[in-house]
């Protein structure tokens, strides 16, 4: 059973999110800040980390942040309001995903499992190295990939993306033919130059997904 995490400053939305997550199956603890969160991961290890962007102590931000210059192998999912100075704050930390309130039940528990599906499948990824035309709306522009899985690919690029953009990937997977993939962008990393993109298939056809399996093996034998 999956370990999750649920940190908020407010009791009530503690209480209503706990019952939610509680029925899906889940093995669930709470915290109200995020000094408890830090250290209740430390005795737990938990898979999954649910953390509001306006915690009393630090921001969930700031949590994610800490989390990550920890190297701590765990998913981080913000809760926040849809306001540009948010979405920028979670962009910059690191989190894996963002969830905008006023929160709708099915779209989390989607969330949730696609981040903990990614985790199971996480050592299934292979060194992936080519150019890829990526498309949102209408602006095109090319990134360089480093890795690949079943699940998503992680890019690099000096183009900058929000968590939650929808893009299409177009690229060649060596002897096979050329994939063109919708992604979700779930994760974003700024180094002093670039930024890097982890992005999540989003229904790909059952042919590509075969040969990116192909390929992932090759590769890690």
């Amino acid at each position: 059973m999956k370990k999750i995490l649920l940190a908020s400053s407010s009791k009530s939305f503690l209480q209503r999110n706990k019952n939610l997550l509680t029925r899906e199956n889940f093995q669930l603890f709470t915290a109200n800040s995020g000094a408890e969160a830090l250290q209740l991961h430390k005795g737990h290890l938990f898979d999954l980390i649910l953390a509001d962007l306006h915690l009393n102590d630090m921001g969930g931000d700031e949590l994610c942040s800490l989390l990550r210059s920890e190297k701590a192998d765990v998913a981080v999912i913000l809760f926040c309001y849809d306001k540009l100075d948010e979405h920028e704050r979670v962009a910059r930390c690191g989190a894996d995903a963002k969830i905008i309130r006023p929160i709708q039940p099915e779209q989390m528990i989607e969330t949730i499992g696609s981040l903990l599906d990614m985790q199971l499948t996480r050592t299934k990824r292979a060194i992936f190295k080519v150019r890829v035309l990526s498309k949102k709306g209408t602006m095109e522009f090319y990134c360089v990939s480093l890795d690949i899985s079943i699940t998503g690919i992680l890019l690099e690029t000096g183009n900058h993306l929000d968590i939650g953009d929808r893009i299409i990937c177009q690229f060649t997977l060596p002897g096979s033919s050329r994939i063109e993939a919708e992604a979700d962008v779930v994760r974003s990393i700024k180094t002093p130059d670039l930024f890097k993109y982890g992005v999540q298939f989003v229904g790909l056809p059952l042919s590509s997904r075969r040969e990116i399996e192909c390929y992932v093996a090759s590769v890690r034998r």
